[in-house]
């Protein structure tokens, strides 16, 4: 709508996130996973897999807003698509894989998808895969059998050691041992954007050329101010401040008649 006010746009790449999630066509929304890949502590073997069913990070590993340091600079988190977090039986018995309390986010709250005490209902809604073998597993997800039996085993490998030899993951250093195996499609999830349409120092929506559209105001992540990363809260103080920006230019206007 404002491009065909005549707005110019700025800042559509940056992004808070991408997260590990999971999407299912009966909710809205998304799961987010990250309290199983951070949070959490539970028994048993994890890992998260690529299309090429090899581990590509640290799935333990704290991200900011999707974001990891890479070297002393922010970089989105790796999100290669299709992504499968592959747990064992001793973890799936553990407890529910989606984090039910305490009870935040829009999936629960608003969406009011309440995730079973022991993952049975999203297992039978075949949300989660279940296969008796490393290798049927990856055949039910599309993935390569060897490949796949090859990546446990260097992953139990690291476990018995000690040391993930790969990408230095700390937490979570249980093998993936006990049948069934189970598996959670992942993608990519964002908590919001800050792209849109540019705005001046008088919250007044601009053209390409930087005048301002009559009567057109913004302000908060409609076209944020932050132009590369993400400003963990910054958006909610962005929105007052602009908020009594264009209100205050917006009263000064002249009366439409």
């Amino acid at each position: 709508m404002a491009m065909a006010a005549g707005a110019d746009l700025w800042h559509m790449n940056n992004f808070a996130g991408p997260s590990m999630a999971l999407k299912v066509p009966a909710v809205r929304t998304t799961f987010s996973m990250v309290p199983l890949h951070f949070a959490k502590q539970l028994p048993g073997g994890m890992i998260v897999v690529g299309p090429n069913a090899k581990r590509f990070a640290d799935e333990k590993y704290k991200t900011s807003h999707g974001k990891v340091n890479v070297t002393g600079s922010w970089a989105p988190l790796t999100t290669p698509c299709p992504m499968f977090m592959i747990v064992d039986h001793t973890l799936f018995a553990s407890g529910p894989l989606y984090e039910k309390e305490p009870r935040s986010g829009w999936t629960p709250m608003i969406e009011r998808y309440d995730w079973s005490h022991d993952n049975s209902a999203e297992l039978a809604s075949g949300w989660i895969k279940r296969a008796d073998t490393v290798s049927a597993l990856a055949q039910t997800l599309g993935l390569a059998p060897a490949a796949l039996e090859a990546t446990v085993a260097r992953w139990n490998a690291h476990c018995q050691a000690g040391v993930d030899g790969d990408f230095g993951r700390t937490l979570m250093l249980a093998p993936l041992g006990q049948a069934p195996f189970y598996a959670v499609e992942l993608s990519p999830s964002m908590l919001n954007t800050q792209g849109g349409p540019r705005r001046n120092a008088r919250a007044q929506i601009v053209r390409p050329d930087s005048s301002p559209i009559p009567r057109l105001y913004s302000a908060g992540e409609l076209g944020s101010i932050y132009s590369y990363l993400y400003q963990g809260t910054g958006n909610i103080g962005e929105c007052l401040a602009f908020g009594r920006i264009a209100g205050r230019h917006a009263a000064a206007e002249a009366p439409w008649c």
